[in-house]
């Protein structure tokens, strides 16, 4: 395989040099909470996972920064505790309220559940220290450029590191953490775009009057703010809109912000002593209905796995999940050199993300004829039942 894989790096660059790493079992392209939970799933059954990392440890990812009940309760199944990993007080979530014209509706998460909003940069960089400890290898600063295959299957990456040297490394399968723009799914021929086209941007802000213990969602037509208390004052604010009118925030994002904010009376009341914490940061478009795996060495998590819309605030418990349910099934691979118990993974994934995938397409389909939103938002907030079903669903409870 070392041999195959020199043969290959020489023929993209006649002066290629490796990385330390030059073997893995899996080689994982990404390593944010999908890639990071599955290298440490996988490293502490003794697999040998590289992680392969374009940018470095810490740093910020356009995310609206909420773990859910349900993303929370899969840590607590690896033995991993966050408010005992990072070192900072981070923020209870009780449930959501939903704003919406003159209309409200709000639910707690059933059984006293609670999520936590938390920063990316120090939940990321958590979850890599774990999968090192646990004995995964992490190269930062290179970035995957396309495959290696051998026999039809995929049995490595190659790539260049920051300073432009090529670099290959060898697996016998190799996992697309890599997110929405994913260079594994599109060079594995299962990257494509759906119809929906959303843009969303991201900033942490401060003097956000009365900030509550939930996620805020403040909706009108084409357009969607969303705020969460991150802890110390600051609170993660993402915007969502169309594409189209993502386009006129070029050059200005923070006017773009603050006339969207202006759109939307309630919260406007509460924005007089608004301040951007940092450089705001966006991403989309979100429709990314990818096939999670194809039978040729690649396995695809989180949304690099596919992703519809961010609006229900599932993204990390999707990562999470996706890396729970592909350690069993590449440990299996491994054991058989076999890519035939990929196929299961298509199936579990699709079967698990079902629902929560019909509610996102309910919703945006929704918004997008008020009159019947409105309709579905007075039946809820007339029915404490409906109301908890539905937020048993948003916290993958």
């Amino acid at each position: 395989m070392r041999g195959f894989m020199l043969k290959c790096a020489n023929i993209f660059h006649s002066d290629w040099r490796s990385l330390d790493v030059l073997d893995a079992d899996v080689a994982v392209v990404g390593s944010g909470p999908a890639g990071s939970l599955l290298a440490l799933l996988l490293s502490k059954l003794g697999v040998n996972v590289v992680m392969l990392e374009a940018s470095a440890h810490p740093r910020r990812k356009p995310c609206g920064e909420a773990l859910n009940p349900g993303a929370l309760q899969v840590l607590g199944r690896m033995g991993l505790f966050i408010e005992e990993g990072i070192n900072r007080r981070s923020e209870p979530i009780r449930g959501w309220r939903l704003h919406y014209g003159k209309m409200m509706l709000e639910a707690a998460y059933p059984n006293r559940a609670a999520g936590i909003a938390c920063p990316r940069a120090l939940l990321d960089d958590w979850l890599v220290h774990e999968a090192v400890k646990a004995g995964a290898r992490i190269e930062e600063r290179v970035r995957v450029k396309g495959l290696l295959y051998e026999g039809g299957r995929a049995s490595g990456v190659h790539g260049r590191t920051a300073s432009g040297t090529p670099f290959a490394v060898s697996s016998r399968f190799v996992v697309g953490a890599d997110g929405l723009g994913s260079i594994v799914a599109r060079e594995a021929g299962l990257h494509r775009f759906g119809k929906l086209r959303k843009a969303a941007f991201t900033v942490h802000v401060s003097g956000v009057e009365r900030l509550e213990p939930l996620i805020e969602l403040h909706l009108q037509a084409g357009l969607v703010v969303g705020l969460a208390p991150v802890g110390g004052g600051l609170a993660n604010m993402t915007l969502g809109t169309t594409g189209k009118k993502a386009g006129r925030a070029s050059g200005r994002k923070t006017e773009f912000f603050r006339e969207a904010i202006q759109q939307l009376p309630r919260l406007a009341s509460r924005m007089e002593s608004l301040r951007f914490e940092d450089d705001m940061i966006a991403c989309g478009p979100f429709d990314r209905p990818n096939a999670p795996a194809a039978g040729s060495g690649v396995l695809l998590v989180g949304d690099a796995a596919g992703y519809f819309d961010p609006l229900t605030g599932q993204g990390i418990y999707r990562a999470f999940r996706t890396a729970e349910l592909a350690a069993p099934i590449l440990l299996e691979a491994l054991g058989k050199n076999s890519v035939i118990p990929f196929d299961q993974y298509d199936r579990l994934v699709r079967q698990e993300f079902a629902g929560g995938t019909r509610l996102q397409r309910l919703i945006e389909y929704g918004t997008a004829h008020p009159l019947l939103f409105k309709s579905a938002l007075r039946c809820l907030s007339m029915n404490q039942g409906l109301r908890s079903r539905l937020a048993a669903v948003i916290g993958d409870c």
